[in-house]
């Protein structure tokens, strides 16, 4: 017996496939061996594509079209398998499990009407082997959680980009009166051509808004908001809220959220990155709200949070600046010479007349007081005039010309680290990459190219003849020659390599 997922031989009794992991059941395989047939060979199954609480999916073949195909099987967590016959959980009863059936092919015939193209295209539904079968396009790329689980946390503005895209998918199935009730990354995936797609609609089931309804019980912790735990209660558009909430959180941070009952005990959520983006933020908060009438009602009301335009911070009011005084700038007062009139001697400093005394008294003769030689006029510098800077140089001529094997250098250097970047764009930048992330790899990449090939130019003249000698030292020795030959080649690489600097100009002799 052979394991249905990679095909390596299993031992009876195994539980687990020891190579890829894939679930068994004690009597055997879960899933059924590849090369079935269903629908009298129409459909043959190939490999597993995944499976969960509420199925299994197959790569299959649809032969009489030649198509490739994705078949999804109802097996309800718990379930068995006699042969290709399933056996009903023992958790509920007969009734409960043809009940369950008849729905899953009920709302695949709802399924099966949609036309978009962000929804999975359901091509086929039959019943057979005690379950029932659909049939849906077979999509080449990889989820989101695949996505994740690789390259880790996701770029706010892709996880915002989905954030919009389910939740108008969510509004399109919510107006027919079904819910999805599995939104998590496994079930949201990423088309090769571009598409967001919404795939796994095994679980769906109606609902009627405000009423309580009973449900099969399906959680999948971290992701099913409280009303889901029980086998009864309010579902609704909310319901798909809270989950595509804890999906988007996930893509953030990397981190799989707390179940909603960890959450409701305390346990808080993980912090989303600084890079958030404001409306989406809030819509993560909002859609998690443990209370029902806390969350957005319908799909609607949350697309118009995530679409809501950013706020602008206000600009905080001017802060008046005290006056800065200054002394004034000490003048200097420049005589003008009058045209016509010869400079003539400074004016007389008058005396002040000492006071009148009531008596007379002799008074001593004046004694002659020398005259200062008047200033001499500052010429003022017309515009054809300039007056010289001390202590400034002469201009030596233009700018020192940057030698052509620098140019060289760098310029190779700018090109290998765009090409390099721009190979390497899609290990940085989750799928699908926008032509702008091309461009900014590219600047990126061409910038730090040009750097090290600066820096190249300048370790040279040291670099190259120390390479040129090991690289002969090594050579001859590997070549057994005797020591004289060693050295004499080392020492004539050496010289090789500076009369090669000597000939670009990198030194001078």
């Amino acid at each position: 017996m052979n394991c249905p997922v990679c095909g390596v031989a299993v031992q009876p009794g195994e539980t687990v496939c020891h190579t890829c992991g894939a679930p068994l059941t004690p009597s055997g395989l879960v899933a059924l061996p590849v090369g079935t047939a269903l629908l009298g060979g129409q459909y043959t199954l190939g490999q597993v594509l995944g499976q969960g609480g509420f199925g299994i999916t197959y790569a299959g073949q649809d032969t009489r079209l030649g198509l490739k195909v994705a078949i999804k099987e109802l097996f309800l967590d718990g379930s068995s398998r006699r042969g290709k016959t399933v056996v009903a959980p023992g958790n509920i009863s007969s009734a409960e499990y043809q009940t369950t059936k008849k729905g899953f092919l009920d709302e695949a015939k709802v399924l099966a009407s949609f036309n978009s193209a962000s929804i999975v295209r359901v091509m086929n539904y039959f019943e057979e082997n005690s379950t029932a079968y659909l049939v849906m396009e077979f999509l080449e790329g990889s989820t989101l959680g695949s996505l994740i689980e690789k390259r880790g946390p996701v770029p706010p503005h892709v996880v915002l980009e989905v954030a919009r895209s389910v939740a108008e998918t969510l509004e399109v199935i919510h107006q027919r009166g079904l819910l999805h009730r599995d939104i998590k990354p496994d079930n949201i995936f990423f088309h090769q051509t571009g598409r967001i797609v919404l795939i796994d609609f095994g679980s769906v089931r109606t609902f009627v808004a405000g009423k309580t309804q009973s449900h099969t019980r399906l959680v999948t912790p971290g992701y099913a908001p409280l009303e889901q735990y029980g086998n009864s209660g309010r579902f609704g558009p909310y319901t798909d809220i809270y989950a595509l909430g804890a999906t988007l959180l996930h893509a953030l941070t990397g981190q799989m959220p707390p179940p909603a009952t960890d959450l409701m005990l305390g346990t808080p959520l993980p912090p989303m990155p600084s890079s958030t983006l404001p409306q989406l933020r809030r819509a993560v908060v909002q859609a998690m709200a443990l209370r029902v009438e806390d969350r957005p009602q319908s799909a609607q009301a949350l697309l118009a949070i995530l679409t809501a335009p950013t706020p602008k911070p206000a600009a905080p009011p001017p802060v008046p600046q005290a006056p800065v005084s200054r002394p004034p700038a000490p003048q200097v007062p420049v005589p003008r010479p009058v045209p016509g009139v010869p400079p003539g001697p400074a004016p007389p400093v008058p005396k002040a007349a000492p006071p009148s005394p009531s008596v007379p008294s002799p008074q001593p003769a004046p004694k002659a007081v020398p005259t200062p030689a008047p200033p001499q006029p500052i010429p003022v510098p017309t515009s054809a005039q300039h007056l010289p800077v001390p202590n400034t140089p002469a201009p030596t001529g233009g700018k020192k010309r940057v030698p052509a094997s620098r140019r060289v250098s760098t310029v190779l250097g700018l090109l290998l680290g765009a090409g390099i970047a721009v190979m390497s764009v899609d290990e940085y930048f989750a799928a699908p990459i926008q032509a702008a992330q091309y461009a900014v790899a590219a600047v990126v990449g061409a910038g730090v190219g040009a750097l090290a090939g600066g820096l190249l130019w300048f370790a040279l003249p040291v670099a190259l003849p120390v390479a040129a000698t090991a690289a002969a030292y090594f050579y001859t020795q590997g070549a057994g020659l005797h020591w004289p030959t060693v050295v004499g080649a080392s020492v004539g690489a050496a010289d090789l390599a500076i009369l090669f600097l000597v000939l670009i100009r990198r030194i001078s002799l």
